[in-house]
């Protein structure tokens, strides 16, 4: 993990630490000696204290028996009078601050008594028991020094004490103690050794002081090195001057920034470039870093999302672009990451009505993308596809249709002369049927040469609603056999070059189809109008609409969802269609359907034009 401080600050640390430990260790040792000093004098004295009082005791000790047995006195009395006796010598001894109690104890009288200064009378819980002293003077038979402190105790609860046996004869009847608190010996000596360790605390910052004066100055010149360096300035020298062993540093340092300074101009060019080319591309580009960031967006990527003027570099894909999220895009994306694997796939999710192709390249530090719009292109490819189905469909017409056509004519012959002899009367139902079929079969022949053939007939200069008028009442007609209704709607338009007999045919196709799909007492509504530089023909029915499975399929030759259709009639009208030039299209929905024919305006003309399949 990365320190938070500089060297210079830790170097200062450590020595500051390693100078209070030294102190602190030399301060407590010197402090434990003074201590253990003070403590050894203390007994000294307070043994000369308990002497003091043996004496006492010993030159009293026959008055104190004779008061211990006379017996006209009470214990309360005895009491008094031992006490009268020994209180004024017991005050002759000199106490000090330091010394709590003197005392003297009597086991054979039973008797206990004690001389304390008020000030430092000891509470009951520190005094001694002098059941247990006496019975180790007695086992001892010399004095006895006694505390319940440790060298720091001083919280002013210890003692520090002395018991000297008493003897009458050759027996020890009691002790005499004297006892002293040990925080007021302890105190004492620590404040007075502290008094001498303030001159070598005030030594130690001082010391402390110049070492980091000196750490200072040493940073100040690294500073002033390192501003010369972020600021370009490889000459002047004067921020080494106080460290000249930085000198080869500096030398180095010079030579890299330089060579840097160089990769970074040709860096610069080689972005720059970089950038024109990719801001020149047709496609959608942009690049992500590892963490999904935007490092680089085009502005064709930008016009597809709709963020011209949107700032993407640095944003997160996921965030800047949600709609993303919901997309083919999103899940390949991640899986060519993780793969690490260049993917391709085909995005529909991402604009209405737009297919494109994304193109995915990841790499060490992330992943590159391109957009293509292959809509204009994909659509093609159908047009295409349906071109080549029906120049297909067209071949094998233009190649089987006179060869069926003679054998189905003879035959219908042969069935004609049989029908008109008498004894085939009981068959005529049955003949009638099988020339009905031939002639079926001859209409969808005749419909396959329409595919097949190259109109060579020469086109005019005439007007749609004009051809439209004159087939209107025989399309009213087949109209009103099926209960339904034919409208009309014919704007305003131009002359156009048109081959009559093929858009009389393609008028009949579309109306007919439209007129199939309409339930009774709908309406079939026939429009023309101007759009921009094409005359349009368009045909709405008011059926249930073209299922979506078949709606890419239209034009298919044989494709029908009618029950005796044979699949031919929107085949033809795309053909013809083709033949002028004009864009067929369809717009359905369960309302109905509404076939669109966009013809292009041309200059007028008097020649004959050739209209080529």
């Amino acid at each position: 993990m990365k320190s938070k401080h500089s060297v210079i600050q830790t170097s200062l640390l450590k020595i500051s630490i390693l100078l209070f430990c030294i102190f602190s260790l030399l301060y407590f040792f010197i402090m434990y000696i003074y201590w253990s000093k003070a403590a050894v004098e203390k007994k000294f004295e307070l043994f000369s204290k308990a002497v003091t009082v043996e004496t006492i005791i010993s030159t009293n000790l026959n008055a104190l028996f004779e008061i211990m047995q006379n017996g006209n006195l009470t214990d309360e009395q005895k009491t008094e009078k031992i006490d009268s006796l020994l209180i004024p010598m017991f005050e002759k001894i000199p106490i000090d601050n330091s010394l709590a109690c003197i005392g003297y104890y009597d086991d054979s009288l039973d008797y206990c008594f004690q001389f304390c200064q008020t000030a430092n009378k000891v509470k009951n819980e520190y005094l001694p028991d002098h059941k247990d002293i006496l019975k180790t003077l007695k086992e001892t038979k010399e004095p006895q020094f006694f505390s319940n402190i440790g060298i720091y105790g001083l919280d002013g609860r210890g003692i520090i004490a002395v018991a000297v046996p008493v003897f009458a004869g050759d027996r020890i009847i009691g002790h005499t103690w004297a006892i002293s608190s040990a925080s007021v010996v302890y105190l004492t000596e620590y404040i007075n050794y502290s008094m001498m360790f303030v001159p070598i605390i005030v030594l130690i910052l001082f010391v402390l002081m110049i070492v980091n004066k000196s750490i200072n100055r040493i940073k100040n010149s690294l500073n002033n090195f390192t501003q010369s360096i972020l600021n370009d300035n490889l000459v002047d020298q004067q921020g080494i001057a106080d460290l000249p062993e930085l000198q080869p540093v500096f030398d180095r340092i010079r030579v890299h920034l330089e060579n840097l300074h160089v990769l970074n101009q040709k860096l610069e060019a080689a972005n720059e470039k970089l950038s024109t080319i990719m801001e020149g591309i047709s496609d959608g580009f942009f690049s992500l870093d590892p963490n999904w960031r935007f490092s680089f967006v085009n502005s064709r990527f930008k016009e597809i999302f709709s963020k011209e003027e949107a700032d993407l570099t640095g944003e997160v894909i996921w965030e800047a672009l949600p709609e993303i999220n919901s997309t083919r895009t999103a899940a390949k994306l991640r899986e060519s990451v993780n793969l690490k694997k260049p993917m391709t796939w085909e995005e529909v999710e991402i604009a209405e009505s737009q297919i494109y192709k994304v193109y995915s390249y990841p790499y060490a530090n992330g992943v590159t993308v391109f957009i293509r719009d292959i809509t204009l292109s994909r659509q093609q490819e159908n047009e295409m596809k349906k071109l080549e189905r029906l120049n297909l469909i067209g071949q094998m017409a233009a190649g089987i249709s006179h060869e069926v056509r003679n054998p189905i004519t003879t035959v219908r012959g042969f069935l004609q002369v049989l029908q008109s002899r008498t004894d085939s009367v009981q068959n005529k139902e049955f003949m009638d049927l099988m020339i009905s079929e031939i002639d079926r079969a001859n209409a969808i022949i005749t419909d396959f040469l329409s595919l097949a053939k190259a109109n060579v007939d020469c086109t005019k200069l005439l007007n749609l609603n004009d051809i439209i008028t004159r087939i209107y009442p025989m399309v009213q007609a087949d109209a009103f056999n099926c209960n339904k209704e034919v409208l009309l709607e014919l704007g305003e338009i131009p002359d156009l070059e048109l081959n009559e007999s093929e858009i009389r045919q393609l008028l009949l196709n579309l109306v007919r189809n439209g007129l199939e799909a309409t339930p009774e007492r709908g309406k079939v509504e026939i429009k023309t109008y101007l759009q921009g530089d094409s005359v349009v023909l368009a045909v709405k029915d008011e059926g249930k609409g073209i299922p979506p499975e078949v709606r890419d399929k239209i034009g298919t030759p044989f494709l029908t969802t009618k029950e005796t259709g044979t699949g031919l009639g929107l085949a033809i009208s795309i053909g013809i269609a083709n033949r002028h030039n004009a864009r067929f299209d369809f717009a359905t929905s369960e309302s109905g359907t509404t076939f669109f024919v966009s013809f292009p305006l041309k200059k007028s003309s008097n020649d004959c034009i050739t209209i080529n399949n």
